[in-house]
């Protein structure tokens, strides 16, 4: 019998040889929040399509200064830039690095991939203006943490083109926290001096959730005297407010797969770009925080009230009238003159968001979403989604998710 040789392709050494091909990169970039763990989604997918990266990588808060550990050797870094010292440490051991945060200057030692902070800025202020808010507000993060103004800029130039102003709230000198927790009686003053109903742009959803939290303390309606829009997404802490908070959708995976793909390059030989990669935005995810409707009649705004309080019942537009006691005709007429849409377009468009909000924030199944939205029959929920949203629900979360 003739033997066979191995091919050259296959047996333990190959495995070995396919092993050292793999690129080593140091991921050393915080845990701690959803948007961190979304632009590491990102890098993980960009690494799988291309062949596998081996990933040095550990659990991190937002507070934590990170630093390449002294027994790693390998390839490249992708980094939040906490310090200079992590700058001195890339550059010691010349590894290509990319910079995936606000923090940080761009240079060509650790060019940045970052969402676009101008483009965030503009788009909540158009937001807010193409709802017919007049008066704003911004809270932005404590100086010492040393993220730049650029959203902050961005929203009030947008809102001085259309002669509107920001009143903005300055932290306390002593804050060095991305929350207000020691700032109530601050927070408290600013909130009930500023004209209303106001539009409030605020730096995380944290600091939303605490002052959504705040308001029903002292008395003012969220979304109807404040309203409150996060740049940064958090979807367990919205869950955990009295309102769920909007949101600027920054696509931080697409700000993960561009980060590594110029890691790539730069590991390559190639150059690194002369200015940052800017990611836009994608949109403004909707979210109770924001969802009012101006209107100066009564009973419309009661009727809202009730569609808002029950949108997990199979509630009618005569459940509606019955509630604040006229006529469903007399309710459609106020419903037109106030809103110029229908009681039934207001139950549809206020599913259809808290739908949206539990797909893309929750792993509830369509089925059980389906239940919270007021439809006990599934097939019922997915014509109405898709009728209303011209996608299925599982086609939404999963363009949601990209």
């Amino acid at each position: 019998m003739t033997s066979t040789s191995p091919t050259p392709d296959s047996g333990p050494q190959s495995s070995m040889e396919s092993l050292r091909t793999r690129r080593r990169i140091a991921v050393l970039v915080q845990t701690s929040s959803a948007w961190s763990r979304q632009v590491l989604a990102g890098v993980a997918e960009y690494a799988m399509e291309a062949g596998g990266w081996d990933f040095w990588i550990e659990p991190r808060g937002f507070y934590e200064q990170i630093e390449i550990p002294q027994t790693w050797r390998g390839e490249g870094v992708i980094c939040r830039l906490t310090s200079e010292d992590l700058v001195r440490q890339i550059q010691q051991r010349r590894l290509p690095a990319v910079n995936v945060s606000w923090l940080g200057e761009h240079s060509p030692t650790v060019p940045k991939v970052v969402s676009d902070e101008v483009a965030c800025g503009q788009m909540a202020a158009e937001f807010y203006l193409n709802r017919g808010w007049h008066f704003f507000g911004f809270v932005g993060p404590p100086p010492q943490l040393n993220y730049s103004d650029k959203v902050e800029q961005a929203f009030v130039d947008t809102l001085a083109e259309a002669k509107r102003t920001v009143k903005r709230f300055d932290h306390e000198p002593s804050t060095d926290t991305i929350t207000i927790g020691q700032e109530h009686p601050k927070m408290a003053e600013w909130l009930m001096g500023l004209p209303k109903p106001v539009a409030l742009l605020v730096w995380t959803t944290a600091i939303g959730q605490e002052i959504a939290l705040f308001c029903g303390q002292i008395g003012i309606s969220v979304p109807d005297d404040v309203a409150i829009l996060a740049v940064e997404l958090d979807p367990l802490v919205s869950a955990m407010s009295p309102v769920p908070i909007a949101y600027i959708d920054q696509s931080p995976r697409r700000v993960g797969a561009q980060a590594a793909a110029l890691l790539e390059s730069m590991i390559q030989g190639a150059p690194a770009p002369d200015q940052p990669v800017l990611v836009p935005p994608r949109r403004i995810a909707e979210r109770m925080s924001v969802d009012n409707l101006f209107v100066e009649d009564e009973v419309v705004r009661k009727a809202m009230d009730f569609i808002r309080d029950r949108m997990a019942e199979p509630i009618q537009v005569t459940d509606v009238a019955s509630h604040v006691a006229i006529s469903r005709r007399v309710l459609e007429n106020r419903f037109d003159k106030a809103l110029r849409r229908s009681p039934a377009q207001v139950i549809r468009r206020t599913k259809l968001a808290h739908a949206m909000y539990l797909l893309n924030e929750t792993d509830l199944t369509v089925q059980e979403i389906g239940y919270q939205t007021g439809f006990f029959h599934q097939e019922t929920f997915l014509r109405f989604f898709k009728r209303e949203s011209g996608q299925t629900p599982t086609e939404y979360r999963t363009s949601a998710n990209r």
